[in-house]
C-alpha cells in the first residue's frame, strides 16, 4: 500500500501544473539581413510604479494601464543582461550573437521588457514589449528582427493566444518600421 500511494504521488508531481509564474522569451535576428554580423542582444525588466492589485494570478485579464502615456518618471528599471553571460557557457562563442533567449521564474503581467540590441559600428536598437495580458506562463517568441540603428519598435498592439495556462506571443519584424530614438517619449528608460 505504501508503495502505490507513493507511486501516485510522484505521477500527481509530475501531471501538476508549476507552482511559480514563468516567463520565457526567444528574440532571433532575420538570419538573411544579419548575414554574417555579430548582434549582441540584452534585455532589462522594468514595470510602471503604479501596477494594477494582481488579483487572481490564473485569470485572463487585461491591464487597464495606457504604457504609451507613461513617462520614463512613471517606470522603474533593472539593469540590462546578456542572457548568454549568466545562463550558459556557450561551447562556440557566436552562441552569444543574434539570438537572446531568456527563461525563469517572473509573473509577466504589467511588466516591459526592453531589449537593446548592439553591434561595434553603430548605435543600438531597442525593441520594447508591454505585457499588457495577464497569464501565469507567458512565452514570447520574436522572430525576424531587422536591425535598424538609433530607431526603437514599440509592441503596444502585439497580440497572444492562450493555450491551457500558458500565453503565447509570436511575432514576426521582418516588416515592422521602427521610430526614431530622439522622438521616442520613454527614450529615458532606454
Amino acid at each position: 500500500m505504501k508503495i502505490f500511494v507513493a507511486a501516485f504521488l510522484i505521477i500527481l508531481s509530475f501531471d501538476s501544473p508549476a507552482q511559480s509564474p514563468g516567463l520565457r522569451i526567444d528574440v532571433w535576428m532575420d538570419p538573411v539581413k544579419a548575414g554574417s554580423v555579430r548582434y549582441k542582444i540584452e534585455m532589462k525588466i522594468c514595470e510602471p510604479r503604479k501596477m494594477t492589485n494582481r488579483g487572481d494570478w490564473f485569470a485572463h485579464d487585461t491591464s487597464v494601464i495606457d504604457f504609451g502615456s507613461l513617462k520614463p518618471a512613471d517606470i522603474n528599471c533593472d539593469a540590462y543582461f546578456n542572457d548568454a553571460a549568466s545562463t550558459i557557457v556557450p561551447a562556440d562563442e557566436d552562441q552569444l550573437f543574434n539570438h537572446f533567449e531568456f527563461n525563469n521564474q517572473v509573473f509577466a503581467w504589467e511588466k516591459i521588457l526592453v531589449f537593446r540590441i548592439s553591434n561595434p559600428s553603430s548605435s543600438s536598437m531597442f525593441i520594447i514589449i508591454p505585457m499588457r495580458y495577464k497569464s501565469f506562463r507567458t512565452t514570447i517568441n520574436i522572430k525576424d528582427v531587422v536591425f535598424q540603428p538609433g530607431k526603437v519598435i514599440f509592441l503596444t498592439d502585439i497580440k497572444g493566444r492562450y493555450d491551457r495556462k500558458k500565453l503565447s506571443f509570436n511575432r514576426s519584424l521582418k516588416k515592422v518600421r521602427a521610430v526614431e530614438l530622439k522622438s521616442f517619449s520613454l527614450k529615458g528608460i532606454l
